[in-house]
């Protein structure tokens, strides 16, 4: 939603009242980002992006809760003072932009290629201090208060782009299948920003290349990956022409649940084989999007994909990828690509050789 100069200061007077009344002096610099008197600096532009992608009513809780985590911090052990034990119960494989990972202050060089354009790497969840007060994330059930496992729950129909979904079922020549492009709106609060780093967020603290090292690069990366096939999904929701899954969940390693793929199609799908493989989309931590390839019906389902894909990414301040993939047989392949402008989001479809004619061969 667009934000005015007098919401930009109730922002701001809302987290420096949080922060006193929690006793940490804090001042607005001149970039209005938040400066404690010990040094410690919390940006504001993130705090804003937060109220940007919520309702004005749930300002106060989003706020209180963000700036919650960050003081949950302060008192953190670090990864270095883990037992092995403690750390192996921990760690998390989770899934990042590649473009993320040089810009981080952590050494991150460790880090294994997914996609082109994805990457996977290790961290630990950081444990929060709970007080009457703490806001859990809108929308979302804590994990395990209450499963609803069941596809049973259903989502708004989902904007098509245009008539061309139908159109490329019967048209020739096969590759007219996908529009030029998929517009979506520019979220605002979006195009300030730099590309995010992994260290814009809070909720992880990530294993250094040294880390990785001492502990075993494969034993880590297979523990974690283990870890975060077990993290829980809140809801499962299937569209009402039921050809997407949404997946979601107060995790925030749902979408890294895609390290394990063949586990999460038997999950959602109820045990149907996945011949064709599936394509997802993982715009933001806590989501996944997805459709299982049967039938000529995956044409649609790709395009109806891109676009609730992107539009979700910029909505979200905690954005994975506005693309969306390929898993066919264990590996994963980008099949979009994007371009934004401080106007408009563009995805662009585009299929590889193996889904080429998968789809051929479908339809």
């Amino acid at each position: 939603m667009p934000l005015h100069s007098d919401d930009l200061d109730w922002i701001r007077g809302h987290s420096l009242r949080f922060l006193a009344d929690h006793g940490i002096e804090a001042v607005a610099d001149d970039a209005s980002d938040l400066c404690c008197a010990d040094g410690t600096v919390y940006r504001f532009e993130e705090i804003v992006r937060l109220c940007a992608s919520t309702s004005r009513g749930n300002w106060a809780q989003a706020i209180s809760g963000h700036l919650d985590a960050l003081l949950a911090v302060r008192s953190e052990p670090r990864v270095d003072e883990m037992t092995a034990a403690e750390l192996e119960t921990q760690v998390r494989a989770r899934v990042l932009p590649t473009a993320s990972i040089t810009a981080s202050t952590t050494d991150l060089s460790y880090a294994r290629p997914l996609t082109d354009d994805l990457c996977v790497v290790l961290c630990v969840e950081r444990h929060r201090a709970s007080y009457p007060g703490r806001a859990t994330r809108i929308g979302f059930r804590p994990p395990g208060t209450m499963a609803d496992d069941a596809p049973t729950t259903r989502f708004a129909p989902l904007t098509k782009p245009g008539s061309s979904a139908k159109a490329v079922l019967v048209d020739e020549p096969r590759t007219d299948r996908f529009p030029a492009a998929h517009a979506i709106p520019t979220n605002p609060f979006r195009v300030i920003s730099l590309t995010a780093t992994p260290d814009d967020h809070d909720d992880v603290m990530y294993l250094d290349a040294a880390q990785v090292a001492a502990g075993g690069a494969d034993r880590l990366f297979a523990i974690g990956t283990k870890n975060t096939d077990a993290e829980p999904l809140d809801r499962i929701a299937t569209s009402t022409d039921k050809s997407l899954k949404a997946l979601g969940g107060a995790s925030v390693f749902v979408a890294s649940r895609i390290l394990t793929m063949r586990s999460l199609i038997a999950h959602v799908y109820c045990g149907k084989s996945a011949h064709h493989g599936v394509i997802f989309g993982i715009p933001d931590r806590h989501r996944i999007f997805m459709h299982r390839i049967s039938n000529p019906s995956a044409v649609a389902a790709i395009n109806e994909l891109a676009s609730i894909t992107a539009q979700h990414h910029e909505n979200t301040t905690d954005g994975v990828s506005p693309n969306i993939y390929h898993w066919y047989r264990d590996r994963i392949t980008r099949i979009s690509r994007t371009e934004s402008t401080e106007q408009k989001l563009s995805i662009t479809i585009t299929p590889g050789p193996t889904l080429t004619d998968i789809l051929n061969a479908l339809t």
